[in-house]
């Protein structure tokens, strides 16, 4: 057992496993809804399933056009990155198969492909070829010890069956959608071979308890954590245990 599990209660009954890994909570936060490190660090002992880190890339990150994407470089987050989940851009494949080596020997718990930031969508575009997909996402598994979980844009050229079976052949174990019929549930029709993630629009315990009972492994609360903050997990999982008691009267379920 490792010192994060111990600080921390163990949940099974609303916990999830997302491509290979076990999370005591099946709603955790979205790369970029906490940034400072103070606050990674609150958020490691909150209710969140798992603590996703800021997207990084290799080398800071300071361009005034993607002001989302900024962040001190790789180097500074990997030292504290053993198991949490790093989330990763790059303009080349060569970038993202570097930071994916790089936080998988940190001892990551998964590796995150951010292929929804506009930096990466306009210079390596990813989900314009499913050529490159496949390539981009075989090359960051095989260079990361880590299951790797690759993020989708917003909106996307190639359809769903093409971005599936780029991802399935590569051996991606798990993607992360819109939280919306023409994201992650529209996906899953497509995707029974990957484990799918609903990102946004997550408010309450009903929230999540809805895009888990269409199919989706977990959440992902962003961009923002809103007004209760960290706060917001500890929320979420009491919310979804006053529904179970009122529905089954108290039978533990998992997500």
């Amino acid at each position: 057992m490792s010192a994060r599990d111990q600080a921390r209660p163990r949940r099974s009954d609303f916990g999830a496993v997302v491509g290979g890994v076990t999370l005591p909570f099946c709603a955790m936060n979205a790369a970029g809804s906490v940034t400072a490190m103070s606050d990674v660090r609150a958020l490691a002992q909150s209710r969140s399933g798992a603590v996703v880190l800021h997207t990084t890339t290799v080398h800071p990150f300071v361009h005034p056009e993607f002001r989302s994407l900024q962040n001190p470089g790789f180097d500074k987050l990997a030292p504290l990155a053993r198991e949490l989940a790093a989330s990763i851009a790059g303009s080349t494949i060569e970038e993202f198969a570097f930071l994916a080596r790089a936080f998988g020997g940190a001892g990551v718990a998964a590796v995150e492909l951010n292929l929804g930031e506009a930096w990466v969508e306009a210079t390596l575009a990813p989900c314009e070829r499913a050529t490159v997909l496949e390539e981009l996402a075989g090359r960051t598994k095989e260079a990361s010890t880590a299951p790797i979980w690759v993020r989708l844009p917003e909106r996307m050229a190639l359809p769903y069956r093409a971005v599936v079976g780029a991802l399935a052949a590569s051996g991606a174990q798990a993607v992360i959608a819109r939280n919306e019929f023409t994201g992650f549930e529209k996906l899953l029709l497509e995707a029974p071979m990957l484990d799918v993630v609903a990102i946004g629009s997550i408010a309450s315990g009903y929230d999540v308890s809805r895009a888990i009972s269409k199919g989706a492994k977990a959440v992902q609360v962003g961009p923002t954590l809103g007004p209760d903050g960290i706060a917001i997990f500890g929320r979420l999982e009491r919310e979804m245990r006053i529904a179970r008691r009122e529905r089954t009267g108290g039978a533990p379920r998992a997500c």
